[in-house]
């Protein structure tokens, strides 16, 4: 449950964070004739994350050999998602407004609508989607499905009370801070992951394993104590 909550709550604050910048960019050049483009990239890439979720579900792929696959391949992206934003959150709001300036200065200052808003708004909040499916199949399969959900629940809400707060310019958190100690959390869960899916793959009889390696690997991945008393440590650490 907390994985699940960690995951869809560091990833929509990250889109709360662009959404946020791209509202008050275009507030402060006094475009806010765009923010309509910003709301349905917004809306479409919710849709197109849905999708793919549904998507995702349906596959049904209940292997050893699948599941590990996705579990490795879910650490990948929680990891490449770690080091972005250990490269990019310093300057991710200059980025971000100087795109803007390029899109807002095609369109002409009549126009209440701009396709390259909406694009750029759809594939950076689609990003953010993607990531989340991934990692929370992969995080479900090594929780159960009614933990998964309520975590993924919880993550969703607090991400919503976040961006609106922070749109509002009524939020005042230390984010760098924040995702420090996110990060933390993710680490353990990407390795968590890696343990399951060399596991899984072990198991299937991908990977080569000896039966020392399996008796040492089998109980570290079947201990969800381990790991949960981990990640509620570092969740504690990071409310206060």
């Amino acid at each position: 449950m907390l994985s699940s909550l960690v995951v869809m709550l560091r990833e929509g604050v990250e889109a709360a964070l662009i959404i946020g910048i791209v509202l008050a960019y275009l507030a402060k050049i006094g475009r806010n004739e765009l923010k309509k483009a910003v709301f349905f990239g917004l809306g479409a890439a919710i849709a197109a994350s849905i999708l793919l979720a549904v998507v995702f579900s349906r596959l049904n792929f209940n292997t050893d050999k699948f599941e590990g696959w996705v579990m490795l391949v879910a650490a990948v992206f929680v990891i490449s998602m770690i080091i972005f934003m250990m490269k990019t959150a310093r300057f991710l709001k200059k980025h971000i407004e100087e795109r803007l300036s390029e899109l807002s200065s095609v369109d002409s200052s009549s126009s209440s609508f701009s396709w390259g808003v909406f694009l750029f708004i759809f594939l950076m909040v689609l990003r953010e989607g993607v990531e989340t499916v991934l990692v929370l199949s992969a995080v479900s399969l090594d929780t159960t499905a009614l933990a998964s959900f309520l975590g993924t629940l919880v993550g969703i809400a607090l991400s919503v009370v976040f961006g609106v707060m922070f749109v509002k310019g009524s939020v005042r958190i230390n984010l760098q801070r924040f995702f420090k100690v996110t990060s933390v959390i993710l680490v353990f869960v990407a390795a968590q992951l890696l343990l399951s899916g060399f596991h899984e793959l072990s198991e299937a009889g991908v990977l080569p394993s000896s039966h020392r390696e399996m008796a040492l690997i089998g109980p570290i991945v079947r201990n969800e104590v381990f790991f949960f008393i981990t990640i509620l440590a570092l969740a504690g650490l990071m409310v206060l």
